[in-house]
């Protein structure tokens, strides 16, 4: 995936001239333009901060999808801006962080636009499925003896009874 999305985001960052960044759902950041310390710390509060979004609006009862939004959180000339960029059905997240910005409409508008890049380059990605070789192993013996399966289950249950 990354070798997909970086050509497309690094053509856009001289442009743009935003710090942008490509996370995963659980915040994982995948692609970060500002390659320092933060990267991580930038993936992680996205990912809550979308999350967090869309139990707001689950509040009001919205009659579109959380894919319809953008978040944004800005002034004139600086703030942070994240779109949802859909993925075989999984959300990630494609943002800009940006200040002393001129025109922020414009910078808006382009994000979109990569936004819309990275949905239609991500759906020529063709993914192979790797199947693990088979194992065939002899053991001499187990390190429970008496153990059933139903002790088992209650082991790794929730309750833990």
């Amino acid at each position: 995936m990354i070798e997909v999305i970086r050509p497309l985001i690094q053509k856009k960052e001289s442009v743009l001239k935003a710090r942008l960044f490509f996370v995963r759902n659980d915040g994982i950041s995948i692609y970060d333009s500002g390659h320092d310390n933060s990267t991580q710390a930038v993936g992680a509060l996205s990912g809550g901060l979308w999350q967090a979004a869309e139990a707001l609006m689950n509040m009001i009862d919205a009659k579109t999808g959380p894919m319809e939004f953008r978040l944004g959180f800005d002034t004139s000339s600086q703030g942070v801006m994240i779109v949802p960029v859909n993925y075989k059905g999984t959300a990630y997240f494609l943002g800009a962080i940006y200040h002393e910005c001129l025109n922020p409409a414009l910078l808006k508008r382009q994000v979109i636009q990569l936004q819309d890049e990275l949905e239609k380059k991500l759906l020529t990605i063709k993914t192979t499925k790797k199947v693990a070789p088979k194992v065939t192993t002899t053991r001499a013996g187990y390190l429970f003896d008496y153990i059933s399966d139903e002790e088992i289950d209650r082991l790794f249950s929730l309750g833990g009874n």
